[in-house]
């Protein structure tokens, strides 16, 4: 039931996806958009390079929480797991979620980080994630506000946009600091004790083999949840998401729209939210396109539409470039379970030095 439930769902989505792109582009000349996407020649891969840099930031982000733990774990081999599961956020409905729970697994069978410390630090990453993107809202709304003025006074009637955004930067600010509290204050022991009280033998028993595990969670999210060490990790985790406002203003450079790296941010900030509430759409397709066309194609008509048409195939060429990447190096890590040997991705990671981490981050 759960497999047709999930087919069901993959094939709503993609019908939503068909839907939205045949409004949004039914009127485009795609020749055109072919002619301008050819002119651009090989200079356009040089945009395909800050999703790379996004990727590499979340890496070493991810080993500093490790090294808080006394694990060291190289950022360049970080980079590879993290560019595998994203092939899998790209290209499947609720990717998102099957990626988080591969990631303890990865970490455990990879780099030896025992099941339940890579669960709290998955955690607490998912932690800074929320903080970067609600500051990566604000620094949208404080320097895009022109371009979501503009079409939100035209097609909603009033300045709707700003406020919309700036409640969801509170919110996920807010979410993001709660649920470290909440998850510092000894949740998992919380937790165990809540089921033991069900009236479940099986439950019960299964709390009561698991109390260790759960005291060692609860203190090991003690030890990350630390404000003097998560502060300055709030940093690459904005980079993070920054760095796809620079790849897509370059890419409406290139493409001969006249807008500034504000109006970029402000504008990816909007389409991460979009992205997020239509999570059962892979990559947001349809959906996240027509918002890009709302917002450049107003008020230039069918040249600025195919312009438009021409930066969503840029995009999604570079999604496509980066999901052939992650496939690859999850093939490798197959591999090399099968056979026992390490993949040359993993064995370049390996021969990287090992960045220097301060102890009290």
């Amino acid at each position: 039931m759960k497999q047709y439930r999930a087919r069901a769902v993959f094939v709503l989505g993609l019908a939503v996806a068909a839907v939205c792109l045949h409004l949004t582009f039914r009127n485009a000349d795609m020749s055109r958009t072919w002619e301008t996407v050819a002119r651009l020649g090989p200079v356009v891969l040089l945009a395909f390079m800050p999703y790379g840099v996004s990727l590499a930031l979340d890496g070493l982000a991810w080993s500093r929480l490790l090294a808080t733990l006394g694990r060291s774990v190289d950022a360049a081999k970080l980079f590879c797991l993290r560019a595998s599961a994203e092939a899998l956020v790209i290209s499947l409905p609720a990717g998102a979620l099957l990626a988080e729970t591969m990631k303890p697994v990865l970490l455990r069978s990879q780099h030896g980080v025992p099941l339940a410390e890579g669960v709290s630090v998955i955690a607490v990453r998912k932690v800074l994630i929320l903080l970067g993107h609600g500051l990566y809202l604000c620094v949208g709304l404080m320097l895009g506000a022109r371009i979501l003025t503009g079409p939100s006074m035209q097609r909603i009637g009033g300045s709707a946009l700003p406020w919309l955004m700036g409640a969801m930067a509170v919110a996920l600010v807010g979410i993001a600091l709660m649920s470290g509290w909440v998850m510092a204050g000894g949740l998992a022991g919380r937790l165990g004790r809540w089921l033991q009280r069900m009236p479940i033998h099986s439950v019960r028993g299964w709390v009561e083999r698991k109390r260790a595990d759960l005291e060692k969670a609860d203190g090991t999210l003690r030890r990350l949840l630390v404000p003097r060490r998560l502060a300055p990790l709030a940093v690459p985790y904005l980079g993070m998401w920054l760095a796809e406002s620079v790849e897509a203003y370059l890419l409406l450079r290139l493409l001969g729209f006249d807008l500034t790296f504000g109006d970029a941010v402000a504008l990816e900030a909007l389409m991460s939210v979009v992205r997020a509430l239509v999570f059962f759409i892979p990559a947001g397709l349809g959906v996240q396109d027509a918002g890009y066309a709302a917002f450049l194609s107003w008020p230039g008509g069918a040249d600025a539409l195919n312009a438009v048409a021409a930066f969503v195939l840029l995009k999604r060429a570079r999604e496509l470039c980066w999901m052939g990447v992650g496939y690859v190096l999850l093939l490798q890590t197959r591999l090399k379970g099968a056979t026992g040997t390490t993949p040359f991705s993993l064995r370049f990671a390996e021969s990287q030095p090992a960045p220097g981490v301060a102890s009290d981050l």
